[in-house]
């Protein structure tokens, strides 16, 4: 019985990510002894949920076999709108609405250009990104303004039976995306298209169509990861997400998704952004500055990717 149990955790990418977290977890824990407190890992927990949430378009896209490079600015452009429609005294509904509009438009640009002109993800969602960092620039005037409405802070600093409701949300996006993926016609497209695009056009499956819904998707993750930044910090500035861009990316190779697309999961990339919030806490008790952080989360990704070539090789 053990030796099966044993066997399975072997196969399972995502098993290994999440005993690794626990591991680091663990170990940091004896490093620094606070972090067995229920306010650390709370506190913890909320940070890893807006990482996670960011990383959820992340891994959708990569399992398709693509990339996102523009959700960062996509999250400041949504969190400075939402905080600007504040500061004006507009309707909060209105807010999202705006907000809602502008990301899924992003995501549609980023679509079109990857499905239909057939741009290479990354230099479509880099040159999106600077697109859209552009457009922030101009919309703030460079200067961020106003707080994020109630129920921003509601939902990232409020508490229901006394639980965090970001993670109660966090929660709820981690059940439906895993049926999504694991239940769903759309997950089976996804996957087909990731394995083979053109097995996946035999097949009958619309690839230019899946391929703009992921991109949405990403745009609309990044939207809430955005939000939930705002409302945790209680007010938008210009580059919040910057520090987001390897983690999200690191997040989902850790988790055990493919970087070439058509083999992972969510549940894994959520084990990947709790064990880059823990291994971020350290760091930060450590004093490492955010460019060594960076050269530590690319490495990270390096070695995951060798471990997994080297798996795939060894299986065939």
């Amino acid at each position: 019985m053990i030796s099966k149990v044993i066997g399975n955790v072997k196969k399972s990418t995502v098993a290994k990510a999440y005993l690794t977290m626990l591991a680091v977890y663990v170990f940091s824990c004896i490093i620094q002894p606070n972090y067995f407190s229920k306010v650390y890992l709370e506190d913890m927990l909320v940070m890893a949920s807006i990482l996670g949430v960011l990383a959820l378009g992340q891994t959708i896209v990569i399992l398709t076999g693509g990339i996102d490079l523009s959700i960062i600015w996509t999250m400041n452009l949504a969190a400075v709108i939402v905080c600007a429609f504040q500061y004006n005294g507009r309707n909060a509904f209105l807010a999202f609405l705006v907000s809602l509009a502008v990301c899924v438009a992003i995501g549609v640009f980023n679509g079109i250009g990857v499905a239909i002109l057939e741009v290479p993800p990354m230099v479509m969602t880099l040159a999106t990104q600077s697109i859209v960092y552009s457009i922030t620039m101009v919309y703030t005037d460079g200067n961020a303004r106003g707080v994020s409405p109630d129920w921003l802070r509601w939902l990232s600093t409020g508490r229901i039976l006394g639980i965090r409701n970001i993670l109660i949300f966090w929660l709820l996006i981690i059940l439906f995306t895993a049926f999504v993926l694991k239940k769903t016609i759309y997950g089976r497209k996804l996957f087909a298209l990731g394995n083979s695009v053109r097995v996946s056009r035999f097949s009958g499956i619309n690839n230019n169509l899946v391929l703009i819904g992921v991109y949405v998707v990403s745009s609309i993750a990044a939207m809430f990861a955005g939000f939930m930044f705002t409302g945790y910090l209680g007010y938008s500035y210009l580059s919040m997400g910057e520090n987001y861009e390897l983690p999200s990316i690191a997040a989902v190779v850790i988790g055990g998704t493919s970087i070439l697309g058509g083999r992972g999961s969510y549940t894994g990339t959520v084990a990947g952004a709790i064990l880059l919030n823990i291994l971020t806490g350290f760091l930060n008790n450590l004093q490492m500055e955010a460019s060594t952080k960076k050269i530590i989360y690319g490495m990270i990704i390096i070695v995951v990717l060798m471990v997994y070539n080297r798996e795939k090789k060894i299986k065939s």
